[in-house]
């Protein structure tokens, strides 16, 4: 099976308006239209929106999502809460020259979207994060969310391929706290979706514990970028491409 296009879905590990990711790269070598419905800052429920939105035909598509740390909140602002549209200015710079909102379809504006800041406790977030979160609530509905994503591609017959920022056994980037990870969620997820590493390291670690270059101390560098691919992408994606 021959495929022509990429859809890809994730954060900035993704989607990286200063450096080229993972997915230009893979829709380079292997001649692919690619069409990036990731965003910088963006999390699993923004993610998993994208994702139900976007026309995919499954005869000539392949799908691959990096998913990003669990510890994020996509806070949706618009006229009915003015004082979150304010907030726009904490949002990230999805254009790459100003902060933006985004809204369900990737269109980006300052008075109506998803203010994505990934993990950042900017704003009115810092609400959230001081009062609200607790990592057992995010990570479980992350792992909802990957459950959701599976379970509808598998159903539409589309191939896809998925992988992680962080470890699927501890997705949380910054904001750690003590937490039980409930088995009968947990183990819904089809593991043989993930590539090799998922599970215990994840792309970021995978880049640290290689010693690999980063952009910043937040971003791996596109040689980065490269040596997952080669290294880990490559086997999953050749199988799903040209059935081997």
């Amino acid at each position: 099976m021959k495929f022509d296009n990429l859809f890809v879905f994730g954060c900035s590990f993704t989607k990286d308006n200063y450096q080229k990711t993972w997915a230009d790269l893979v829709a380079q070598y292997y001649n692919l239209t690619l069409h990036n419905c990731a965003e910088r800052g963006a999390g699993a429920d923004f993610l998993v929106s994208r994702l139900l939105i976007e026309k995919i035909d499954p005869n000539n598509s392949l799908v691959m999502i990096m998913w990003p740390s669990a510890d994020r909140f996509d806070l949706w602002a618009d006229s009915t809460v003015p004082h979150l549209q304010a907030d726009v200015d904490y949002a990230s710079w999805v254009d790459g020259k100003k902060s933006k909102f985004v809204d369900y379809y990737g269109n980006y504006s300052r008075e109506v979207g998803f203010n994505l800041n990934g993990s950042v406790p900017r704003g009115y977030k810092n609400q959230y994060y001081k009062y609200f979160y607790n990592s057992t609530q995010c990570i479980h509905n992350w792992y909802v969310n990957v459950i959701t994503a599976q379970l509808y591609l598998a159903a539409k017959n589309i191939k896809f391929i998925m992988s992680s920022a962080f470890p699927l056994k501890n997705p949380i980037h910054y904001h750690h706290d003590s937490f039980v990870i409930v088995p009968e969620i947990y183990n819904k997820i089809d593991l043989n979706c993930f590539v090799e590493g998922s599970v215990d390291e994840g792309f970021f670690n995978y880049c640290k514990n290689k010693n690999l270059s980063f952009f910043n101390s937040h971003h791996p560098d596109t040689q980065s970028h490269r040596h997952f691919v080669d290294n880990v992408l490559n086997s999953e994606i050749q199988a799903k491409l040209f059935n081997r």
